[in-house]
């Protein structure tokens, strides 16, 4: 996946989530797998599985917040921040919280 073949990457991810459908973190790899294929709206379905298997997946929460962020979905990326914050106190993401209100506070102006 990190090589760039993404199309064999797909494939794998594939096959490991019809053996083990209930792996929260083959359905993880392959929602980042979309990430970087810009295909953003299959990843965010593969986080919501991923989500409904665990919901404690603050990684899963953090890559939610980076898709929304690139959709300019700000308030729903503050959101899933939050969330992951309450799991992962210091989690890498938290620095994104003030500069998300900030934006959000300004488009309500």
């Amino acid at each position: 996946m990190y090589d760039g073949d993404y199309d064999y990457a797909l494939k794998v991810f594939n096959n490991v989530i019809v053996t083990d459908p209930k792996w929260s973190e083959a359905w993880n790899k392959r929602a980042t797998l979309f990430f970087f294929m810009k295909n953003f709206q299959d990843s965010l379905k593969d986080i919501e599985v991923v989500l409904n298997l665990e919901p404690r997946h603050f990684g899963a929460l953090s890559g939610q917040a980076q898709i929304f962020i690139e959709l300019k979905e700000y308030e729903r990326a503050l959101d899933s921040l939050k969330k992951a914050k309450k799991i992962h106190p210091i989690i890498r993401g938290n620095k994104l919280i003030p500069e998300l209100e900030e934006i959000i506070k300004k488009q309500t102006i």
